[in-house]
């Protein structure tokens, strides 16, 4: 969505008299940095008292809260900070209404500072932000880009006529290839998502050499005044050839040094080993300082803060204490990972909710972490020794409860008895396998499907409650196979 453009006076003398960065936000106090990262629903404790199933969908909200650590604060500074100034030495304005506009703030424009202003076309390098998979770090960029339009539409600019677009930030995947035509593909189809244009059908429809085409995006970023490029998993660089690697990374080098766009880069820390490979590499991807993104520690104010926070989002009839053994099992089971703390959080007040104890205890999270994490035990300790793991394992545990067709209702949940009688084991596979084929999916996935989602929720027996869970499992088992 494009915004107009709507200029805010500055401080510092090279910012003024440019609509690049008079048209940003103003700049905020980075006290205040923590209070507008944070990201929290709304909340009642009325809303306990709501039926099981409605219950059961407001529990997806923990999936979207956001407490900021000092990490994002420093993410806040360094987008900030790199955004303004990369704008500098390319203000589309002439130096001549430049000095005017300065003239009018009561700026004596000295022979030495128009020599200072005009020739500031130094290099604007951007900073890799590291972290092992799960701890938040995408969530933190993305939250902090928000705070920031991503489009600017300029008509005219104190009085001058100035009819301009202004792409201010773009986010991107690296892609699985690492290729430098595979990134500018996705830079492509993410600036016609943001502007709602067609330069992929534009650029890529002709046959064109790297190097071309390379030299082609860049003109275009340089022509949409793109502030700051965002590249998230930038870990795909491992897999690729070295002489792939070296290309995608001269390539966007040469960003920052030709038209003045840092670009930050996401990913794990095993990418060090390709930015170290070369010191000049590092140094100019570090430009800001890397930012590491690490597993909380229990005795942490962070920790506390987060399971704190977390804790108020509550939905069993019955109020359950955040006692010192309930924090402590979170901790132990979720390794200090927040979103696996959130999901676990999530799954535990399911399980009460869905079987009508309306409580749990130190054991029920213990049991729901054994029976429905039980197939990424390894990846916890992995994580708690400092591996970097994908978390895809993970994710079907938050999508199963976006298809609301699997929510439970009084009417309809009831449980299974006996649980260990084979023969109705079998029917209910049978049952939910049908459905499954039914939906396209081959019969062994679908048995596959149908055995993980009654083992998921051994207590239900409602064949469309455990049909929507067995399709989300799929769905995400899809989603891994094209990323």
């Amino acid at each position: 969505m494009k915004e107009t453009a709507f200029y805010h006076d500055q401080q510092l003398e090279e910012f003024i008299g440019n609509p690049l960065i008079e048209a940003l936000p103003p700049m905020e106090d980075p006290s205040m940095y923590p209070k507008l990262l944070m990201v929290l629903p709304d909340y009642s404790e009325e809303e306990r008292q709501e039926s099981p199933a409605w219950r059961l969908v407001r529990l997806q909200r923990l999936a979207h809260i956001h407490i900021p650590t000092k990490e994002d604060s420093m993410l806040m500074l360094g987008i900030s900070r790199c955004l303004r100034w990369s704008y500098v030495g390319r203000n589309p304005i002439p130096f001549e209404n430049v000095k005017q506009i300065l003239r009018k703030r009561g700026i004596d424009v000295t022979n030495s500072l128009e020599r200072y202003i005009t020739s500031s076309k130094a290099p604007m390098y951007g900073f890799p932000v590291l972290g092992v998979s799960g701890v938040g770090k995408t969530t933190s960029v993305e939250n902090v880009l928000s705070l920031f339009p991503q489009v600017i539409q300029h008509t005219s600019f104190r009085g001058i006529v100035f009819d301009q677009e202004q792409l201010v930030w773009l986010k991107v995947d690296c892609p699985p290839d690492g290729t430098p035509k595979g990134l500018c593909s996705t830079i492509l189809k993410g600036i016609d998502n943001a502007m709602g244009s067609d330069y992929t059908g534009q650029i890529l429809r002709n046959r064109m050499s790297k190097d071309v085409l390379l030299q082609r995006v860049s003109k275009l970023i340089e022509k949409l005044n793109l502030g700051i490029l965002i590249i998230d998993d930038i870990q795909n660089l491992c897999g690729a050839k070295e002489t792939v690697s070296d290309e995608l990374l001269n390539f966007m080098i040469s960003l920052s040094n030709s038209i003045r766009i840092p670009v930050i880069m996401v990913g794990s820390p095993k990418i060090l080993r390709i930015l170290q490979r070369e010191f000049q590499q590092a140094k100019r991807a570090s430009g800001e300082g890397e930012i590491r993104m690490d597993l909380m520690s229990s005795d942490s104010q962070e920790w506390k803060r987060f399971i704190k926070t977390i804790w108020r989002y509550q939905y069993t009839s019955k109020k359950m204490d955040l006692t010192p053994e309930m924090e402590e099992i979170f901790f132990t089971e979720s390794v200090g990972n927040p979103f696996i703390a959130s999901m676990l959080y999530k799954l535990v007040q399911d399980d009460a909710i869905i079987s009508k104890k309306e409580a749990f205890e130190v054991a029920d999270v213990k049991r729901v972490s054994k029976e429905k994490m039980g197939i990424t035990a390894k990846m916890r300790k992995d994580m708690l020794a400092g591996v970097d793991v994908e978390l895809n394992a993970y994710r079907y545990l938050w999508e199963a409860a976006d298809n609301a067709n699997w929510m439970p209702t009084p009417e309809n949940s009831t449980g299974r008895k006996n649980e260990s009688v084979n023969q109705e084991y079998n029917a209910l596979v049978t049952k939910i396998s049908v459905k499954l084929e039914k939906a396209g999916i081959t019969i062994n996935e679908a048995r596959s499907y149908a055995r993980q989602a009654i083992a998921a929720y051994p207590n239900e027996q409602n064949i469309d409650i455990l049909f929507g869970y067995a399709t989300a499992l799929h769905k995400a088992a899809l989603q891994k196979q094209m990323t």
